[in-house]
């Protein structure tokens, strides 16, 4: 599961780099730093933890304190706060090293201690992807889905999306975006369009509420609102991630 998951992941961001995007005020472009490695739990091991990052940033199109503030926050949300001040590229190097040195120390003491073990346990994967997404009235959108898979049943994915001011590169929260009081007309309007959110909208008896409301995760395009509900949250890890639209025209008068 990992493995595919890395290389669709891989094959997008690939797509991606350096492409034009359209902007509610014109054009900018976007440039996609990728980033492939395989780091032994020791020498001469043959289990290894894959890291593979594909991180787009704007480049140009937006003021330049913009893109500033943007490529900062978006650093920090992709890799951590503590990669905040460097640069993408010194920052993914950063972060993988990090990342191998976790991995090692958990795992290279059980090497020497057990022999052979299962792969399955030993061989980690950890994927970070950051792609642009849609924009509405001066709000772009951006969406970071990670991957991790440290040994046991399966992997882990979670999905964030972030919203920025394009005209100032200021993260959005939801109450930025919303006008006071939307939350409860929000959240049946969310519950309501649930079901055919879902591939099956009869799975809705695997859900553990069909009452749902705004958690802050979401995202904007050209149909409407995007919430997202990662793993566990409302459901079993079975139904994966869900995504509710509510249209723009539900919405009206209400951000």
């Amino acid at each position: 599961m990992g493995n595919s998951y890395l290389s669709i992941m891989a094959a997008v961001a690939a797509a991606c780099t350096g492409c034009l995007l359209s902007s509610c005020n014109g054009e900018f472009s976007s440039t996609t730093y990728n980033s492939e490695d395989s780091f032994p739990a020791a020498e001469g091991s043959k289990y290894a933890l894959e890291v593979r990052i594909s991180a787009e940033y704007p480049v140009s199109g937006l003021q330049k304190a913009a893109l500033d503030n943007m490529d900062n926050v978006l650093t920090a949300a992709l890799f951590g706060e503590e990669y905040a001040a460097l640069d993408p590229e010194q920052a993914i190097e950063a972060y993988k090293a990090d990342r191998a040195k976790e991995y090692r120390e958990t795992n290279a003491p059980l090497i020497k201690e057990s022999g052979e073990m299962p792969a399955a346990s030993l061989d980690w994967s950890d994927c970070v992807t950051g792609t642009v997404g849609g924009c509405h009235k001066n709000v772009l959108s951006y969406s970071i889905t990670k991957y991790s898979f440290t040994g046991g049943a399966h992997g882990m994915t979670a999905e964030t999306a972030l919203n920025f001011d394009m005209k100032t590169g200021t993260l959005l929260t939801e109450e930025d975006f919303f006008k006071e009081g939307y939350k409860d007309r929000l959240s049946g309007l969310l519950s309501s369009r649930l079901a055919e959110s879902l591939e099956n909208p009869s799975d809705t008896s695997m859900l553990f509420t069909q009452e749902i409301g705004p958690n802050g995760n979401f995202s904007i395009g050209e149909e409407g609102v995007t919430y997202i509900y990662n793993q566990y949250e409302i459901g079993p890890y079975s139904m994966g991630i869900i995504r509710v639209t509510v249209p723009w025209e539900d919405i009206e008068g209400m951000y």
